[in-house]
């Protein structure tokens, strides 16, 4: 990925049961209720899906996100209005969650498209796949990859050039920082996906504790 001088943005989503430019999406929620909705549509939908899309990462990649994120989460950091966090408890990597943050950054690449819900287009494969006629959720990108959760999170971005420069901008963020800090989570799964339009990167980050 080659340098860039854009700016970069991002967001953050937390999820809980019992422009020439950079961003980063900045809306924290919180939500009780079933962490896994194990239906016939669903099923179906998991017969249908063709490839794991896990073989798009590189061992020596994954590698290299684990260890940024674990690295961040074995230091005490000042998440803002969240505090003062950590050290907490290293992550594992999860396919399931690698897939759903993969499925989501291509999304977001092909559509020029920036949030937690999908697009809704053809480029919405979860979507697509189990017939929402709108973008997906993160809870049903979750289903769709067959990961069943107690708690998860996402952060995205958008713009930045690098793994290094990504995480900065998510520690820069209150919402992003408490969920890489989170001691409610057990697993990660992170992707990117280079696109056309002027962000040129758009990246995402699942967390998970699985039931």
């Amino acid at each position: 990925m080659k340098s860039t001088t854009i700016a970069a943005v991002s967001a953050a989503i937390f999820l809980f049961t019992g422009c020439g430019t950079s961003k980063v999406a900045h809306a924290s929620i919180v939500n009780n209720g079933k962490g896994y909705a194990s239906d016939k549509s669903t099923q179906s939908v998991k017969r249908k899906r063709a490839v794991s899309h896990s073989a798009f990462i590189t061992k020596s990649q994954q590698k290299e996100f684990l260890q940024h994120i674990n690295k961040v989460r074995s230091e005490r950091r000042s998440c803002g209005k969240y505090g003062r966090m950590g050290p907490v408890e290293p992550l594992a990597w999860s396919d399931k969650l690698y897939e759903a943050a993969y499925l989501h950054s291509y999304d977001m690449a092909k559509s020029s498209h920036f949030g937690h819900d999908g697009s809704g287009s053809r480029n919405d494969r979860c979507s697509v796949d189990m017939g929402l006629r709108r973008g997906s959720k993160l809870k049903e990108r979750m289903s769709y990859t067959d990961y069943r959760w107690r708690a998860i999170g996402e952060n995205i971005a958008a713009g930045q050039p690098s793994t290094h420069a990504a995480m900065q901008a998510w520690l820069r963020s209150d919402e992003h920082c408490k969920n890489l800090m989170s001691d409610h989570f057990t697993e990660v799964g992170m992707a990117y996906h280079p696109s056309n339009d002027h962000y040129q990167n758009y990246w995402a980050q699942n967390f998970g504790r699985s039931l």
